[in-house]
């Protein structure tokens, strides 16, 4: 008795299409990954993350690498939601958009695009405030 057995790979686990799983992230959520991710993104010779930078990343193509694939599709992500993209950017300087993004940036957008109450945070052109009376 003979048995034969016939393997054939019809896809490259590199050419699998990958679920962004970024994109199910709320824009708050998409600002604090890209801080836990900050590295990927930061100029060893600033220390801040730059725009150009996050645009190169997600040009990459995806390899099978798990950490930099994630952090490629991290960057397709932030690219594709410009309001994050502005926050990264201009949370700090009042709205102004510079392409340059320092280490605490992603932090603070987080928080002024969580849609919570906070009282004095400023983002852009806008303040909000919370008022508590008893």
């Amino acid at each position: 008795m003979t048995i034969t057995l016939s393997v054939q790979q019809t896809t490259s686990p590199c050419s699998a299409p990958r679920e962004n799983t970024f994109s199910h992230m709320s824009d708050s959520q998409l600002a604090s990954a890209f801080g836990d991710n900050f590295k990927a993104f930061k100029d060893p010779k600033t220390g801040n993350a730059t725009a150009d930078k996050i645009r190169e990343v997600a040009g990459r193509p995806l390899t099978g690498d798990p950490q930099r694939d994630k952090e490629t599709q991290l960057a397709q992500e932030v690219l594709k939601r410009d309001r994050v993209m502005n926050a990264l950017d201009s949370v700090d300087d009042n709205g102004k958009r510079d392409g340059i993004i320092g280490p605490w940036n992603p932090a603070m957008a987080a928080g002024a695009l969580a849609c919570k109450p906070c009282n004095g945070i400023h983002y852009g052109n806008v303040q909000v405030s919370t008022q508590i009376s008893y």
